[in-house]
């Protein structure tokens, strides 16, 4: 099993290496990449960190796709060892580490950890506290060190870290022998890197109106009692798990009940405070399916240690996961088979074509600047479109205080849905449609956009 295990976490990372560079930005990460010309301390809709770690991989490894994801993946890539690490240090067994890491790697959520998203450098902290935690419980204080660097760091990649603090304090409760620990000097010290870390976070949100936090606690608004969304939760998770990874996740939930052993209350602990948000978020609306990527190691490890005994698990569950995949890189790669507009990952494209015909009329009639619809335009034409002329969105000039303000008056183009029209007339005296462009992927031709000259004074 360890030989299966290194063979499959590497053959994963090859192939993770091999697609970053050959497929276009998501909207979301074309968006954080706009952040990392402008480090700051803070954002309107996220913690820094996903912008700080952009800007040093393109600094490393040039400003292309592969140039924005490669930190990323290189955490990705980590993830599977430190997980088997975890594992080997708390069950002092590495037939569960390998186990553990055959089960992650067959989670086909990982396909998506090369992305340049919060969630990435979340779930690698993360991961790295729980590994600092499994040391304290090995007898190593000093790992309280690592616990606070790694908790504060995870808080800088997206605000879901504050699950993990209260999922570390319930694993000193629930562990016999980690209560003494509240009595030492360690989970203090921890809780005061933790901040340390945090705090060019915290101070940003203080002289900003706590816009991250007031942005991120709407979705802590209980709404109108929709139990079918729990029901959707626990399918969605079951798929991006990997079906038998899930069942043998729920097999080790049953089996491990009885008579937990230390490390098992331990994992349970610091799963339990973010799986219960989890819970009752379903119950009035979407838990969006990468939310509890954080809670995959440690789900790994329950799973892996329940079935140590049983030989087909891990290795069936990486081969299936692992086999979906490989069919989803080899589709993104090559268009191939094609599935026309209902192929999901048509999403995924375009805008470098899309974005040579903006700017060649931009040249063409020298604009000025670029207005575009919506946050998702404007961040994909800035990254695939020339420095100038400057690409701004309409409306929601909360998400833009990073960047310096641009002047939108005189000529310029404007680039939206058919129905922009309306609100660039209330904002320009004179609009005139342009053309039609189409996004097109793979030979497929997908929505329209409207290409609209605006000028005079902006209202």
């Amino acid at each position: 099993m360890k030989l299966a295990a290194i063979a499959a976490v590497l053959g994963l990372a090859l192939a993770q290496a091999f697609i970053i560079g050959r497929v276009e930005l998501t909207f979301d990460e074309a968006y954080y990449a706009l952040w990392a010309r402008w480090p700051q301390a803070g954002y309107f809709d996220h913690p820094p960190l996903v912008a700080w770690t952009i800007a040093a991989s393109q600094a490393l490894f040039g400003r292309g796709e592969f140039g924005v994801r490669a930190l990323f993946w290189l955490m990705g890539a980590s993830l599977p060892a430190l997980t088997a690490w975890i594992g080997w240090r708390l069950f002092a067994d590495a037939t569960t580490a390998a186990a553990a890491a055959l089960i992650f790697v067959g989670a086909p959520l990982i396909a998506g950890a090369p992305l340049a998203t919060p969630d990435t450098p979340l779930v690698f902290f993360w991961t790295l506290a729980l590994a600092g935690l499994a040391e304290v419980y090995r007898g190593r204080p000093w790992a309280w060190g690592l616990v606070g660097l790694a908790a504060g760091a995870a808080g800088l990649a997206k605000m879901t870290a504050g699950f993990l603090a209260f999922g570390v304090a319930l694993a000193l409760a629930a562990t016999p022998s980690l209560r003494r620990q509240w009595r030492r000097p360690g989970p203090w010290l921890a809780a005061a890197l933790a901040l340390a870390v945090l705090s060019p976070f915290l101070a940003w949100n203080a002289t900003h109106g706590f816009a991250t936090f007031l942005k991120q606690g709407g979705r802590l608004e209980v709404r109108a009692f929709a139990p079918h969304y729990l029901a959707e939760f626990v399918a969605t998770q079951l798929l991006l798990f990997n079906p038998l990874s899930a069942a043998a996740a729920l097999y080790a939930a049953g089996r491990l009940r009885a008579a937990p052993s230390e490390p098992v209350r331990l994992l349970l602990a610091s799963l339990a405070p973010a799986l219960g948000y989890f819970v009752l978020h379903a119950l009035h609306d979407r838990v969006q399916g990468n939310w509890p990527a954080p809670l995959y190691p440690a789900l790994a490890l329950l799973a892996a240690r329940a079935t140590r005994q049983m030989r087909w698990p891990a290795p069936a569950a990486a081969a299936l996961g692992l086999t979906l995949v490989a069919a989803a890189y080899a589709h993104l790669a090559t268009g191939r088979p094609a599935l026309g507009p209902s192929d999901p990952f048509l999403r995924i494209g375009g805008w470098r074509g899309l974005s040579a015909q903006v700017f060649a009329v931009a040249k063409t009639r020298h604009a000025g600047f670029v207005l575009a619809q919506g946050y998702a335009a404007t961040s994909l034409l800035s990254f695939y479109g020339p420095p100038s002329p400057p690409v701004a969105q309409a409306g929601e000039p909360e998400r833009w205080t990073f960047r310096p303000p641009l002047a939108l008056g005189g000529e310029g183009l404007a680039f939206g849905a058919p129905g922009f029209a309306v609100a660039l007339g209330r904002l320009y005296p004179d609009v005139k449609p342009l053309q039609i462009l189409r996004r097109r992927v793979g030979g497929v031709e997908l929505e329209p956009y409207v290409l609209f000259s605006v000028s005079g004074a902006a209202r």
